[in-house]
């Protein structure tokens, strides 16, 4: 009897994929360093007079700026806003691709860390990516009318940032890590599509 591929993927992710969100939530704060430094680096590259770096208490992300609302502080103590993003929200598809790595049968060790390396390192541009737009929408859309203004004068489209931040929360993160398992495991993919073409006959 011809050994199922599917089956074994699928038993595999039953076992892996819960074990795997575990790890993931419990070592969030480390999980998401990495997005912290990139998203802090970008922002201020791009606007160095408006971002002041980013402060992590936890997982949680303080988007630091350098943007004084009026009406808040006084002569001896000036008020700065701050944006809070969760980097979690982005970094879901690290657990499901780890699951995934860890369900591929007959995997080498070597080639599972290389591919969980590989793996987090593209789920944390992910993460940095959403907490940059996420950073955008709230200033521009719900931080006030100094926000506003400050982040409409950088010339950055309304529409590019809500389109932007839209996909960054519902498209990429859950179809990036899916799409870089698939490239990742080619070899594996075809043998499930052989098996397929077998069992169809």
């Amino acid at each position: 009897m011809i050994k199922s591929p599917i089956k074994e993927l699928f038993i595999n992710a039953l076992l892996f994929l819960p074990l795997c969100f575990f790890f993931w939530f419990l070592a969030a704060s480390v999980w998401v360093q990495p997005a912290k430094w990139l998203a802090s680096t970008v922002l201020s590259l791009w606007q160095a007079d408006l971002f002041n770096g980013i402060e992590q208490q936890q997982f949680m992300f303080h988007v630091q700026t350098l943007i004084f609302p009026q009406g808040f502080g006084s002569e001896s103590q000036l008020a700065v806003l701050d944006v809070t993003v969760n980097p979690m929200k982005y970094g879901y598809g690290l657990a499901v691709f780890s699951g995934l790595v860890m369900s591929v049968p007959d995997l080498s060790l070597k080639k599972r860390l290389l591919q969980l390396l590989v793996g987090f390192v593209g789920v944390s541009l992910i993460q940095a990516n959403g907490v940059f737009w996420d950073t955008c929408k709230s200033l521009l859309f719900s931080g006030g009318g100094d926000a506003f203004n400050a982040i409409n004068a950088t010339g950055i489209s309304h529409d590019l940032v809500a389109a932007m931040y839209q996909m960054s929360y519902l498209i990429l993160p859950a179809v990036i890590p899916v799409v870089i398992w698939v490239l990742l495991n080619r070899s594996f993919i075809e043998e499930i599509t052989q098996y397929n073409s077998r069992v169809g006959r």
